[in-house]
């Protein structure tokens, strides 16, 4: 194993012996150790039933996580971004397998040529598309650094058609070079919930397929399967060009979990006990139906109720403070400053997911 001979400090940070990973059952086994060091820790501190449930035994996914995290090489840029995705194992090995093309090749030509993106509309699709794209810049796909990311209203323009392609060419002219991101591109379809005079969507998909064949710019479309199915097959342009297809699978309870607690620490928002991985996807689970769940961001639409939640709180918590205070106390300079923010304004609660859930979701 590589990461073993060239980044064993990698491992040792994550409580991992080297030299005990001879292979990935080994790996698998080393990784299984340090999270029963870390329960064990975790319960000689006195946690109660809360805390308890958060040492339950990882499953294959988290583990799955827990072995690219501590395999992942801390100078390579692509395999770092790449970690930073929750899941998506497939989709994973496909940028690998790309970047040992373009490495074997000696980048003499761009492949692939143009990429579409599917999903459903909670596989947060833009993230991923985000976190990607400036990947394949340093893997050699693209002659710069160039990422331009437009939806139908960047591309469109209500008043002619000619504007719409003066439009369209400005922004294929800006991603020249680079990479050209078209968020739901299926919008640019003529569609009856538009006016035919305003829907000059097909002027915009015109002017795409012309610059098809130069390869330049690369152009990945993102959508669902079907929507997108609708573009691929055509008479515009577009068939042969889009031969490479990144598919994002419908995340698991699990899955979800863990993006909203990565988007929780990214917001500055600390976990309080008991909230975690494994409590919070049986939350999620229990309360919200499979099809719902693929039709919303729900880690999203989570962390925007747990804020609610948060806000609620600290209203009557700050409520009750004011009404405690001694006015003359205020008055005097023997106060001290407070500080910017309070603990309980950063710490989630068991009660805030819970009311997050039942309220908001």
């Amino acid at each position: 194993m590589d990461i073993r001979d060239t980044h064993p400090h990698s491992l040792y940070s994550a409580g991992i012996n080297p030299n005990q990973c001879g292979d990935l059952d080994g790996m698998l086994e080393q990784v299984r150790k340090a999270g029963a060091e870390d329960n064990a820790r975790a319960m000689a501190d006195g946690g109660d039933e809360l805390a308890m449930y958060s040492t339950l035994a990882i499953d294959e996914e988290d583990e799955a996580q827990m072995v690219e995290d501590a395999m992942c090489p801390p100078d390579d840029e692509i395999e770092v971004a790449l970690a930073q995705l929750i899941g998506f194992d497939a989709l994973k090995n496909q940028i690998r397998g790309l970047r040992r093309t373009l490495e074997m090749d000696g980048n003499k030509k761009v492949v692939p040529r143009h990429m579409t993106l599917v999903g459903n509309t909670g596989t947060n699709m833009e993230t991923v598309a985000r976190t990607l794209l400036p990947l394949l810049y340093k893997m050699g796909a693209v002659k710069n650094s160039t990422v331009v990311e437009v939806s139908r209203d960047d591309m469109i323009d209500r008043k002619s058609e000619a504007r719409t392609v003066f439009k369209s060419r400005r922004v294929l002219e800006k991603a020249a070079g680079g990479v050209l991101f078209i968020n739901e591109a299926y919008t640019l379809l003529p569609s009856t919930a538009r006016p035919r005079a305003r829907d000059h969507g097909g002027a915009a998909l015109r002017e795409i397929a012309r610059s098809l064949p130069t390869g330049s710019p690369l152009i990945i479309m993102s959508g669902n399967p079907k929507d997108m199915q609708r573009i691929l097959t055509s008479e515009i342009g577009f068939k042969g060009h889009f031969l490479t297809r990144l598919e994002l699978p419908d995340p698991t309870p699990q899955q979800i979990a863990r993006t909203f607690m990565s988007k929780l620490n990214s917001k500055g928002l600390i976990a309080g006990e008991g909230v975690n991985i494994p409590y919070l996807a049986e939350l999620i689970e229990t309360n919200t139906d499979e099809d719902w769940r693929l039709d919303r961001q729900v880690s999203d639409l989570l962390l925007q109720g747990v804020r609610a939640e948060m806000r609620k709180r600290l209203q009557i918590s700050d409520d009750e403070s004011r009404s405690s205070i001694s006015p003359m106390r205020l008055m005097s300079g023997a106060t001290q400053r407070m500080p910017s923010k309070k603990p309980e304004e950063i710490y989630v609660s068991v009660e805030d997911l819970q009311n997050a859930i039942v309220n908001g979701m």
